[in-house]
């Protein structure tokens, strides 16, 4: 009951200040300026932006459930595609992306069991993503820095705090010696500290066989790449004519600073970001905002097709096994 309260409460709160932040947002940036950026943008391109975002979600579902069968899960593509668009329903209703992810992992193991194997696979396939992140950041800095302004310090600091958080989360899932001096923190006897050992167990399979964790890699980069050509491809529609290398080195970190878990599938936290990195290499703040938006408007109908397909499709298959 009190858990219940508590994710009621916390709800309410993170819903409070993602309307907060894009209420603050709306009133720093006209929105009469937004609305006639949309008028006069290129339709096109829009759409093509839309496209690529859809290409994304299935070349990450393709991604999970070659991770499920690596662990010996043979869900079909047809259960994770399932689980996937359905799961991305949860993210709009739930803080972050957290809930996608857990809806994810339960309905797979209601068909094929296997709770353990399935839960570090959707663990380990949100760290490949973000691993990939990191990857692509930071190497799109070591070629374009020359490119980048000469105030750079909020992109050199975000990019060394977005490789310190990957760096950590690498030692707790491929170090065992890290992994249980940091769960030396929890009560000896704590039911959290018993689940997270276990946890580490079923990661621990992907230190043994780093073949597989290189070549979730092989679809986790496009994944990211893309998601910085959705960007480049949209402010495209606005008449804008920076490159694409410009993208490849800010969106990882404006993504990054939305999975923070403050927001509702990081709304407003991403905008604020877009706003302050993009004008760094000259983007007006109207259309730096709008790129942003349109990227959550994407999620949002994404998700929202993920919602009627739940309720449609997926609930009534889920429901014998339930």
């Amino acid at each position: 009951m009190r858990k219940l309260i508590y994710n009621k409460i916390s709800l309410i709160l993170k819903l409070f200040v993602c309307i907060a932040i894009l209420f603050v947002l709306f009133r720093l940036v006209p929105y009469r300026e937004i609305l006639d950026a949309f008028k006069h943008s290129r339709k096109i391109y829009i759409l093509f932006g839309f496209l690529i975002f859809l290409f994304i979600q299935l070349i990450a579902i393709l991604r999970w459930q070659f991770l499920l069968h690596s662990l010996g899960v043979k869900a079909s593509f047809r259960d994770v595609f399932d689980a996937s668009f359905a799961g991305l329903f949860f993210n709009l209703v739930f803080p972050s992306f957290i809930a996608g992810d857990v809806f994810k992992g339960f309905s797979i193991s209601t068909f094929h069991g296997e709770a353990k194997k399935i839960a570090s696979s959707v663990l380990m396939d949100r760290f490949n993503g973000s691993f990939a992140l990191g990857l692509v950041a930071f190497f799109s800095f070591l070629i374009g820095k020359h490119l980048l302004p000469q105030e750079q310090k909020s992109i050199t600091l975000s990019l060394v705090i977005l490789c310190l958080v990957i760096g950590f989360f690498s030692l707790l899932i491929f170090s065992k010696s890290f992994f249980i001096f940091f769960t030396n923190f929890f009560k000896k006897d704590s039911l959290l500290k018993k689940k997270l050992l276990n946890l580490q167990e079923q990661l621990y399979f992907f230190r043994k066989k780093p073949s597989i964790f290189m070549k979730t890699l092989l679809y986790s980069l496009p994944v990211q790449i893309l998601t910085s050509i959705s960007f480049f491809v949209i402010s495209k529609a606005f008449g804008e004519n920076v490159g694409v290398i410009y993208f490849l080195i800010l969106v990882p970190i404006i993504m990054m600073i939305a999975l923070v878990p403050i927001t509702i599938a990081g709304g407003g936290t991403r905008e604020l970001a877009a706003i302050h990195f993009l004008q760094l290499i000259g983007i007006n703040k109207n259309i730096a905002f709008s790129i942003s938006i349109l990227n959550f408007v994407f999620t949002l109908l994404i998700g929202l097709l993920g919602g009627v397909f739940y309720v449609a499709v997926y609930h009534r298959r889920l429901q014998p096994r339930s």
